[in-house]
């Protein structure tokens, strides 16, 4: 994620013109500097004792436009966008609300700019959108980008963004600033600081369910859910119909069956997929040999799988390792690989890797598939 400079939370009220007054509401203990600036907000000096919450329009701030800095007491500095560039007393044509940026700073979402309010209504605009820095101060135009909407790019990153509108009427045109957007993220999507993982026991009628994990993220992260049943070897997956929250009870199908979740999180940038490990495969209810909890893969150049937990405790157990897709999925043996360590070998590159537990009573006993969870390694 990229770290905001300052983020641009104040909104100047007023017309833009000499003899009007600019205004954002008073706050107890914050001290404001209100600046003088070149038309696209750049080379921005401070206006000598103009340090209220308003600030009357001046014969030297026409053509210019005009910026405001609030600093409050213990706490962050907040940037308004600039206002202008001022007309002049006479003007016929004067921006009296400034236009708006819609939607959300970041690579690949378009941004919208609305046309503001006019002391009498154009006849036309014309627009260019403006690269800033941090603070909305310091802009440049952004080659061919002269249409109301705009989409960020890469280049944009970490800059705030705004756009000139030009109202013209007859021979009488006026530019207005827009408001200035926050800076402008990667499409990155949330990232998962505690990964999650499936909990439950791998048997006919019980209920497997998901822990989220911890999240970061661009605003709030939300979850979506996917559960499929797969085959025992994890390569050939379905999914299973209705089974879209966070909990999944094992049924008549499934048995003999994995079942795989997919969870999507999803924040204001982007969505990002989760590929669980698949659990399975599941027992019959009457099965005495049940996986209660998932064998974990541990170690990166020699990988280790525990036994995992059961119902009743597996008199022995045996091993194979699998070599799947990056996601877990699409399942083969490895020939050979039948201890419960494992040495990746050249033909693993780019593959991930799963262990199959299988726990012996003296009677017959079902197998359980141990997927890494957190430990899954995948080698590229």
């Amino acid at each position: 994620m990229v770290a905001l400079a300052a983020a641009v939370v104040l909104v100047v009220t007023g017309s833009a013109q000499q003899g009007q007054r600019l205004s954002v509401p008073s706050t107890p203990g914050t001290v404001y500097q209100w600046y003088r600036c070149a038309p696209d907000a750049s080379h921005c000096l401070s206006v000598h004792g103009a340090k209220g919450a308003s600030y009357t329009l001046g014969a030297k701030d026409v053509g210019k436009t005009l910026g405001l800095t609030a600093h409050p007491a213990g706490g962050a500095s907040s940037y308004a966008a600039a206002v202008g560039p001022i007309a002049a007393p006479a003007a016929k044509l004067v921006s009296t609300v400034q236009p708006t940026v819609t939607g959300d700073a970041i690579v690949g979402k378009p941004l919208t700019v609305g046309n503001g309010t006019w002391s009498k209504t154009p006849k036309g605009y014309t627009y260019d959108w403006l690269r800033c820095n941090g603070n909305g101060r310091i802009c440049i135009s952004i080659a061919d980008a002269t249409q109301a909407a705009y989409t960020p790019t890469a280049v944009d990153v970490g800059h705030t963004l705004e756009a000139r509108v030009t109202a013209s009427a007859g021979t009488t045109a006026q530019p207005a600033l827009s408001t200035t957007t926050a800076a402008v993220l990667a499409a990155s999507g949330p990232v998962a600081t505690v990964p999650p993982a499936v909990t439950g026991t791998a048997q006919r009628g019980q209920r497997l369910s998901v822990a989220t994990g911890t999240w970061t993220g661009s605003g709030a992260v939300t979850f979506a859910y996917q559960w499929y049943r797969c085959d025992a070897q994890v390569s050939h997956c379905s999914s299973i119909h209705g089974a879209t929250a966070a909990g999944y009870r094992l049924g008549t199908k499934d048995v003999g069956a994995t079942v795989a979740l997919t969870l999507k999180a999803t924040d204001a940038v982007a969505t990002v997929p989760v590929f669980l490990p698949a659990v399975g495969p599941i027992a019959a209810s009457s099965a005495v040999a049940v996986s209660t909890g998932q064998p974990k893969v541990s170690g990166t150049t020699k990988l280790t799988v525990d036994n995992g937990a059961w119902k009743t405790a597996p008199a022995a157990f045996t091993y194979a390792w699998l070599r799947c897709n990056a996601n877990g999925r699409l399942c083969v043996p490895i020939a050979g690989a039948t201890k419960p360590t494992y040495v990746p070998a050249a033909d693993d590159e780019g593959h991930s890797l799963v262990a199959t537990v299988n726990g012996a009573l003296s009677i017959s006993a079902p197998s359980y598939r141990g997927e890494p969870g957190t430990g899954r390694t995948s080698r590229g």
